[in-house]
């Protein structure tokens, strides 16, 4: 096994090793979002699992960068749907360019992910096999969406319908990152199985701890303003748990029609009396022992199974 780092490293030497071609206006925007090094979690995953069932990673590479385009697709489709102006630090595409050409170039991004998974170097079965999953996960992970979606005209949202949505949406793709990963190292289906639900599980965890550092963490390490989910009035694991616990007082911050700071900081108080952030910490902590148990059933040897314990534990325990 390698470290996180040099699993990055392979995928982002691949990734700039990428060529676009004409028309420029198409496949800038692409090149501009591709270049914008992220965390590579999922394609980390994938080439991890890979290698964790002593499969050739290098074989496994153009799948895992099949699913990192996909999930940098999302993210240029998601920004228009947030109305979301900047993205790691830098203007979201459709800022940067137009809406239109955010659509397009996302869609372009779509068909070039199909087209890693399509000519990747396995059998003919098995290549099936991946397309298969990358189009389970891809469906999964539009129904999260639309959830999210769907949820910005609800004044109340379930925690369960909250929990449901996140797993579409950000465990799916985890999940699958790790199932790919699976399907190139030729997994049983009980480890496939295993490393699925580490993904969905950590996933969970992933989408929690976000919310809270949307409020909580550290502007500049995130490369975005705090606040914005408070700002476009996000049903978050925070803001649920408000709305069941205090919500005469929520109402009244919408009745009153507070905004920009003064939103902020009134939202955040309540959060803070009913002591949120460690409660939604604890609750993250939670599901990352639930991925770290589900592991345990993939059948690993001691090495690989510290890999995934210890990336569990990278991954919630970030900053940013």
């Amino acid at each position: 096994m390698k470290t996180i780092k040099e699993y990055s490293a392979i995928v982002n030497e691949a990734i700039a090793a990428m060529t676009f071609t004409e028309p420029a206006s198409l496949y800038d925007p692409i090149a501009y979002t591709m270049e914008g090094q992220g965390k590579r979690l999922r394609p980390v995953l994938t080439l991890a699992v890979a290698d964790a069932l002593n499969a050739d990673i290098h074989k496994a590479l153009s799948p895992a960068l099949g699913i990192e385009l996909y999930h940098n697709f999302t993210l240029l489709h998601d920004d228009i749907m947030d109305n979301s102006p900047t993205r790691r630090g830098r203007l979201a595409v459709w800022k940067k360019w137009t809406p239109a050409q955010a659509i397009l170039s996302g869609d372009t991004m779509l068909s070039l992910a199909m087209g890693h998974i399509i000519k990747s170097d396995f059998p003919a079965d098995t290549r099936i096999e991946l397309i298969d999953c990358f189009n389970a996960t891809a469906i999964e992970v539009d129904h999260g969406q639309q959830l999210d979606m769907d949820f910005e005209t609800q004044r109340k949202v379930s925690l369960e319908d909250y929990l449901l949505m996140i797993s579409q949406k950000t465990g799916a793709l985890l999940g699958g990152a790790c199932e790919i990963g699976a399907i190139c190292g030729g997994a049983s289906e009980l480890s496939r199985e295993a490393f699925r639900n580490y993904g969905y599980l950590l996933g969970l965890a992933f989408q929690i701890q976000d919310d809270i550092l949307d409020v909580y963490g550290d502007e500049a390490s995130l490369g975005k303003p705090i606040g914005g989910d408070i700002a476009n009035d996000k049903h978050t694991w925070l803001h649920i748990h408000a709305g069941d616990e205090a919500g005469d007082e929520m109402d009244d911050i919408y009745r009153r029609g507070l905004s920009g700071k003064e939103k902020y900081d009134a939202v955040r108080a309540i959060y803070d009396r009913l002591n949120l952030r460690q409660r939604g910490e604890t609750t993250a902590d939670g599901y990352l022992n639930n991925a770290i148990n589900a592991i345990a059933r993939a059948g690993l040897d001691d090495v690989a199974y510290r890999f995934f314990v210890d990336f569990a534990h990278s991954l919630i325990g970030r900053k940013k």
